[in-house]
């Protein structure tokens, strides 16, 4: 099937443009909901009050199945270019030894990590709706290493895979946007830390 649709040029652009929007729709994603978790730090009323704002105007409820649309559409346009075999999938990593290969091979890694772990986080707070700080708290207070790792993985993920895209495509030098993206995704890690560091203290004072 991948070898079919790589034959036809017209196809595999289509293919790689589906990628690469998908891919900018949940990088997009990620970073303003990151935004928005690190409202805590201004106090669980300014968090709770951006909640009920997204709520109000069905933001949340419109936005959620968009970007369960755009990860389907992701995951299946990147499954095109994973090797059946992991004996196929090893060997082309030893065989190319360059750093961007390694991204590649820690991209495909992470990438059901964070299916799984998104789907519970989702499903959890859908169970709980709606949104608030205190329900957030009490979570992140019984599952603080669940939330970690997502954190880490997710970041990793989309910094990576945005790299990716800037060098095959040709926008910058592979130093230049491997520097922005590397500083961009340290950033939102701290501020994911530190929103997780606040949810805490809630926790412990509720």
């Amino acid at each position: 099937m991948n070898r079919v649709l790589g034959r036809n040029p017209r196809i595999d652009l289509y293919l790689d443009l589906a990628l690469l929007v998908s891919g900018l729709v949940l990088i997009g994603f990620l970073w303003l909901h990151m935004l928005f978790v690190a409202t805590v730090l201004l106090g669980a009323d300014a968090f709770d009050r951006l909640a009920l704002a997204l709520d109000r105007y069905y933001l949340a409820q419109i936005g959620i199945p968009f970007i369960g649309v755009a990860a389907l559409v992701h995951v299946l346009v990147v499954s095109r270019r994973i090797p059946n075999r992991f004996q196929d999938f090893w060997r082309h990593a030893t065989l190319v030894r360059h750093p961007d290969t390694w991204t590649w091979i820690f991209q495909v890694v992470t990438a059901p990590i964070i299916a799984v772990l998104a789907l519970i986080h989702v499903w959890v707070v859908l169970a709980d709706w709606p949104i608030a700080a205190v329900k957030s708290a009490e979570r992140i207070d019984s599952f603080l290493w669940f939330y970690i790792i997502l954190l880490l993985v997710g970041e990793y993920h989309a910094g990576t895979g945005l790299y990716r895209q800037f060098v095959k495509w040709g926008w910058l030098r592979r130093r230049t946007i491997g520097f922005i993206l590397k500083s961009i995704t340290l950033l939102i890690i701290i501020l994911g830390l530190g929103a997780l560091w606040a949810f805490l203290q809630i926790g412990g004072g509720a």
